[in-house]
């Protein structure tokens, strides 16, 4: 009765305090570099470091001093690690550097990308069901509906404002002096691909040591002259860690 009620705050009370503490973590806060070290996975510190390194290694080794006006197109720069990550981690810190910089430019509104669509075909009673089975399409769905649903890969812009703004020539909706004209996309003249790679390794412990797992990224990035198809700069930056039955992924 009342000894409950009266318990009843003082245990929500005990809850609320057990619960697990939540801060903001300064990232620029040099304090906790040493324990970072015992993060196996890639972490804020390990891409600001390359990116500013490699960005350095780019500019330093007159890459854009050689090609005239130098536009960059972000090709595939693939993850083959064991960890999650989409690569503009480190890619976005370093164009944002070279662009911001005055270095070079970052064409978004080339179509070097690939993005899958659906499309809706419809089933004719001449279609063959090995046409059918082709398409995709489920015998159900077709019967049932006529049409097959129908993935498909078309080439795509980073950022399709660029394209989606010229599809409106021709429309009275807009006033036809804002749209863009043809003749004013600008290429690239070179692009940026890499790859980043992992490697583990078992340790021997000793005595005074419970490290046991030595992980080595690399981070791989080329820039190529897209006119001769000719690297003009490579770089790869290694991070090393080291820890106690840590996983990596």
């Amino acid at each position: 009765g009342k000894c409950m009620k009266k318990l009843m705050p003082v245990a929500l009370c005990a809850a609320l305090c057990a619960c697990g503490e939540t801060r903001v973590v300064d990232l620029n806060d040099t304090r906790d570099v040493a324990t970072m070290q015992n993060v196996m996975e890639l972490e804020y510190r390990d891409w600001t470091n390359a990116a500013e390194k490699m960005t350095k290694s780019m500019i330093d080794s007159g890459a854009f001093t050689r090609v005239k006006n130098p536009v960059i197109a972000i090709a595939d720069v693939e993850n083959d690690t064991m960890q999650r990550f989409d690569t503009d981690i480190l890619v976005k810190k370093i164009r944002t550097t070279l662009v911001n910089s005055g270095t070079a430019q970052v064409t978004t509104g080339f179509q070097n990308k690939k993005k899958t669509e659906i499309g809706y075909v419809p089933v004719t009673a001449e279609m063959k069901s090995a046409q059918i089975d082709a398409l995709g399409a489920s015998a159900a769905s077709v019967k049932a509906n006529g049409i097959a649903a129908v993935e498909y890969e078309r080439d795509a812009a980073e950022d399709e404002t660029t394209h989606q703004v010229r599809a409106t020539r021709g429309n009275d909706e807009y006033d036809a002096s804002t749209i863009a004209k043809k003749g004013t996309l600008v290429a690239p003249n070179l692009s940026l691909s890499g790859k980043m790679l992992q490697r583990n390794m078992k340790l021997k412990s000793g005595w005074f040591s419970n490290v046991d797992t030595r992980v080595e990224y690399y981070l791989q990035l080329t820039l190529t002259d897209v006119n001769t198809g000719l690297s003009v700069w490579e770089d790869e930056q290694p991070i090393v860690k080291e820890g106690d039955h840590a996983p990596t992924w």
